[in-house]
């Protein structure tokens, strides 16, 4: 599929409604659509980094759908956050071979808030491990990062999805994957609901404030999907599939005008 601007591609937070990404991909790339910039926040930032550093979707898909929530989970005494994070970021630093985000082909943005200024950071260079660490700290459940003297937590308290940030980066066309992380389905049962309903709701209060900049937005149907289903990956994948599937015709209309 031609085109003679740049595509960008930006990725939601949504904690495991987030695999929805992997499905979005594996259709973009089999129709041929070519991505030139791809930001990510949060469980975003994750499959980004992932697919930036070369991995294949095959694999990708694999390790959403096996990969036991044991290997990246780490509670600690809750000073500033229930876990450490550094598990991880242990696990992105193997997964992506310990590379510095400005080393990548492909132009990639992690998307964190920095706790000092109140402000959206775009991390485009830097340990990649560490910038998504940074970028998945859930304030409250995860311990912020440390980065350039900074203290840095999940991206989503201000973006959600990042399409902003890759029109920033140089994108001439920005599709958008919303996973939809406002869980209004869901039944409130734990400290973990309370935090990410309280963060989803102020989220999505100023994304709709604002312009969202994305041209095209991918909107996948995950009522009734939870944060931390990550055991429904396979499930997850399929409606990202269907959701970008759907999408085609647009983003094909909107290449070839």
């Amino acid at each position: 599929m031609g085109n003679n601007f740049k595509v960008g591609l930006a990725l939601g937070g949504g904690v495991a409604r987030g695999l929805a990404h992997i499905g979005v991909l594996k259709i973009l790339l089999r129709a041929g659509v070519k991505i030139d910039y791809l930001a990510g926040t949060s469980i975003g930032s994750l499959i980004a980094s992932l697919y930036a550093c070369g991995l294949s979707l095959k694999v990708i898909e694999e390790l959403a759908r096996g990969i036991s929530r044991r290997v990246w989970m780490d509670y600690t005494l809750p000073r500033m956050g229930l876990m450490a994070g550094e598990r991880l970021e242990q696990l992105v630093s193997l997964l992506t071979r310990r590379r510095r985000i400005e080393e990548l082909p492909l132009p990639l943005g992690i998307i964190a808030t920095d706790l000092t200024e109140g402000k959206r950071v775009i991390l485009r260079s830097g340990s990649i491990a560490k910038a998504v660490r940074a970028s998945c700290a859930i304030p409250g459940i995860f311990k912020p990062v440390e980065i350039d003297g900074r203290l840095m937590v999940d991206g989503g308290v201000l973006e959600m999805v990042p399409a902003r940030a890759v029109k920033e980066m140089g994108a001439g066309l920005v599709i958008a994957v919303d996973v939809g992380s406002y869980e209004d389905e869901h039944k409130i049962e734990n400290m973990f609901d309370i935090i990410f309903r309280a963060i989803n709701i102020m989220a999505r209060e100023i994304t709709e404030s604002r312009e969202s900049g994305a041209d095209l937005v991918i909107s996948p149907d995950l009522g009734g999907i939870t944060s931390f289903q990550f055991h429904r990956a396979a499930e997850v994948i399929t409606i990202g599939e269907k959701a970008a599937n759907g999408a085609l015709p647009s983003i094909r209309a909107i290449l070839s005008s």
